[in-house]
């Protein structure tokens, strides 16, 4: 027989007799059958099969315990002691409805516990010494999810107090205890250190935290708390880890994050730099970026060495050191502007490949979104992510916005900013010039059009350095390094002959090696000739419209 079989039994002799001395002699092969595997006494194996026997229904009542035993509530009281160490043994969950009225608690059985005994086995108790800083947070979450479904809050209190007692190194752990915060406050806090950690994301919305609470708490408590948040009451408002988000120095009550102070303290011991990153899809690793060799006339590229010199580790450092020291501010914007194809992204990548520096690559289509006050509040994350990763970093990356032109364009007239577009395109444009005021990191971006860049941008933009299209030497020297069977005179003859951007020669480059590789044809002057005409068509203007044939 195996231990399902002995529980079984268990339950027929007990339905029979109740719980009581003969039930003890008639079932005492099966309970130390039982004992054997799952360790436990034989009164708690007792117990432990008729909750298990109800596994699928609502959670047992002490009562039902009790009718089915044949005992009286007073007299199962005695058993206490055993449904304590079932809990304690994490055999058990107790769990009750925070809606009704009965003080006594109901039970469950893990789906864990289960599956033990299903296999036959004892159940081995997760153990919760010393878990990782995000495990602990999740692990948490997870109880809170639960709630509803297998326990009540006063269950979720004592996990809560179980895992923080053997867990007391950890930061979460020693700020609640050391903020003496009750398990109200740390369930806030679980929330929102989950939100930043899993979804890279620092604001809630009100509503939405208020519909999290009330999943917990209950509809009267949760009124209570929204309350207290509200009046800026709440011991997490009080003790400065949770405030309402903030734009241009007022309030924003429809969101809440968490504060810097929480972040530091709570979520010490966890990278939020490297969480970031591993998260961040467009962050580019510097030792991923490939070399690349680029031609510019030597104006653009003295005024390039600078700049990668001034980015160079330890050049930044004692830079940024002396403008502290002066009260000047210590980070720097610069903007690459040219035709297209004349090397602005690929300058900025080998600069950063240069000087180990990441690359956090701005989307711009994905600041932008069709929700009035939406765009605002993902380009403020944006760059709050870009601060977290520069103060917990040791090198800080480069905030790259390519193509920059939709975001650095002149600001509208108020008059004439009537809509929600065009207030949405000037508050974000606010929003980036206020933060480049208080950078203490590197912004690079690029743009074709610098006639339309709006004069507050361009007084912010410290290093302006312009890409002007290849000189004749330079588009020679371009020719032979992307095609090196050319002779000199060929690669002059086609530098001449066409003003073309490096960009331009390169995809003449590629299709050529495509030709090579489709028709086996070894490159010529000819081939080559006819794959410059064909880059002219291309990138020549289209008229819309129908052709007649």
């Amino acid at each position: 027989m195996n231990l399902i079989d002995h529980i079984e039994k268990i339950i027929k002799i007990a339905e029979k007799v109740g719980l009581n001395d003969k039930f003890f002699d008639e079932a005492q092969e099966h309970l130390e059958a039982a004992s054997s595997v799952l360790h436990i006494t034989h009164t708690q194996i007792a117990i432990f099969s008729f909750i298990l026997d109800r596994f699928g229904e609502s959670p047992v009542s002490v009562g039902e315990i009790s009718k089915f035993f044949k005992c009286g509530k007073i007299q199962l009281i005695r058993y206490m002691d055993d449904f304590d160490a079932l809990k304690q043994k994490r055999l058990i969950n107790t769990s009750s409805s925070r809606f009704s009225h009965e003080d006594l608690p109901k039970y469950t059985i893990p789906l864990d516990v289960i599956k033990a005994v299903r296999n036959n086995t004892e159940y081995q108790c997760k153990c919760f010494e010393n878990m990782y800083p995000e495990d602990l947070l999740d692990y948490i979450d997870n109880l809170l999810k639960d709630i509803n479904r297998n326990f009540n809050l006063e269950s979720f209190k004592y996990e809560l107090e179980y895992i923080f007692a053997h867990n007391k190194d950890n930061c979460f752990v020693k700020k609640s205890k050391g903020y003496d915060l009750d398990e109200e406050a740390i369930i806030l806090m679980i929330i929102f250190c989950n939100e930043l950690i899993q979804n890279d994301n620092e604001l809630i919305k009100v509503n939405e935290l208020i519909d999290e609470l009330r999943d917990t708490f209950g509809y009267p408590e949760t009124r209570r708390i929204q309350n207290q948040l509200k009046s800026r009451k709440h011991k997490v408002i009080k003790n400065e880890l949770i405030q309402y988000d903030c734009r241009d120095g007022i309030a924003e009550t429809e969101y809440f994050r968490l504060t810097e102070k929480a972040k530091e303290e709570f979520l010490a011991d966890i990278n939020l730099s490297e969480k970031t990153k591993q998260q961040g899809k467009n962050m580019i690793s510097a030792d991923k970026i490939s070399e690349k060799n680029l031609y510019f006339s030597d104006k653009t590229k003295n005024r390039i060495n600078e700049l990668t010199k001034l980015l160079n580790k330890n050049h930044f450092s004692e830079i940024q050191k002396r403008l502290t020291e002066k009260g000047m501010r210590t980070g720097f914007a610069c903007i690459f502007s040219g035709p297209p194809g004349t090397g602005k992204t690929e300058t900025a990548y080998q600069i950063a490949r240069k000087t180990g520096r990441d690359i956090m690559l701005v989307n711009i289509s994905e600041t932008k979104s069709m929700w009035f006050g939406e765009s605002e509040k993902r380009i403020k994350s944006l760059f709050d992510r870009y601060r977290g990763i520069v103060k917990n970093d040791g090198l800080a990356p480069i905030l790259f916005f390519n193509e920059a032109d939709a975001v650095l364009g002149k600001r509208r007239e108020l008059s004439q900013a009537r809509n929600g577009p065009e207030q949405t395109e000037n508050a974000i444009q606010n929003i980036i010039l206020q933060e480049m005021e208080n950078l203490n990191g590197i912004l690079i971006a690029t743009t074709n059009m610098t006639v339309n860049l709006d004069k507050a941008f361009e007084r912010r933009f410290l290093y302006k350095i312009e890409f002007e299209k290849p000189n004749t030497e330079s588009k020679i020297q371009m020719w032979r390094n992307f095609i090196p069977v050319l002779s000199e005179n060929e690669a002059a003859n086609l530098a001449g002959k066409y003003d073309f951007s490096g960009g331009q020669i390169e995809n003449i480059a590629r299709k050529n090696t495509v030709s090579y590789i489709l028709n086996g044809t070894d490159s010529n002057i000819s081939i080559l000739e006819n794959l410059c005409k064909e880059e002219l068509l291309e990138k020549s203007a289209v008229k819309i419209g129908f052709c007649s044939e």
